[in-house]
């Protein structure tokens, strides 16, 4: 006697508001993977179906919600996806800044202690603390003190 296959879908229940805030993230998190990467990305391409997906469950709600059709598809209007973009664009600008205070933090360290094979607590401390400094440093003036030598 063999078992009848096991069916994992998963059925939720939200409000409009939610399914509306869902699909704000799904739309977010599916732009940090794909943003990177190529179209021949099987990895992004599997999120980009699960977006499409997910919003095909938003078309009873063309009229109330956020969202248009093209070319068959249910998407966020413009006017919403700018929206998003201001999110996205407040996030790369954090970490930009984050990161140029860790890579200049570290790489000031480093010419201090010389080479390491692995960062170690007191290394570590060493770099967070520089790390800090520079944050404090680019929250004040922006880039306005950095300096690079000519280009040759």
């Amino acid at each position: 006697m063999s078992k009848a296959p096991v069916k994992n879908d998963i059925e939720l229940q939200l409000s409009e508001t939610h399914f509306f805030q869902l699909l704000d993230l799904i739309y977010l998190g599916n732009w940090m993977v794909t943003a990177c990467s190529g179209v021949e990305d099987e990895h992004a391409q599997e999120y980009t179906d699960v977006e499409k997906q997910m919003f095909s469950h938003a078309e009873p709600f063309l009229e109330k919600g956020p969202f248009h059709m093209l070319n068959s598809e249910v998407m966020f209007t413009e006017e919403h996806e700018d929206s998003l973009q201001d999110i996205i664009g407040e996030y790369d600008n954090e970490v930009f800044w984050e990161a140029l205070a860790y890579r200049m933090a570290k790489r000031d360290v480093i010419e201090q202690i010389g080479p390491i094979k692995e960062i170690k607590n007191e290394v570590f401390m060493q770099i967070f603390h520089r790390e800090m400094d520079y944050i404090r440093e680019f929250e004040k003036n922006g880039i306005k003190r950095i300096t690079i030598p000519p280009l040759q």
